[in-house]
């Protein structure tokens, strides 16, 4: 599940950097909602959390006034660690 978390993170990373390249445009977490619609289905991830790495991805983005983040790597030694955004409505038991 981190892998596909990182997956994420690294797709918005991406998608935010051509935006303000191609059309100087800075990205909210909304705008990124369309472009990641469907993937949690084939990441194995609920839509909100996607929704909330897309937030997550906003604010540290303006916080550290940067227009690219560092990668989030799965493997490897220098790899990031396990973060899992967890959304309360998106919780479920089995």
């Amino acid at each position: 599940m981190a892998r596909s978390v990182n997956f994420v993170w690294n797709f918005v990373n991406e998608l935010s950097q051509r935006s303000i390249k191609e059309r100087g445009v800075f990205l909210s977490a909304y705008d990124m909602h369309p472009y990641t619609k469907g993937a949690g289905k084939e990441l194995g991830l609920h839509s909100q959390t996607l929704q909330c790495i897309a937030g997550e991805y906003v604010t540290r983005r303006k916080q550290f006034k940067k227009v690219r983040l560092n990668w989030r790597k799965s493997g490897g030694v220098r790899r990031s660690l396990g973060w899992i955004p967890v959304n309360t409505g998106a919780a479920q038991w089995k």
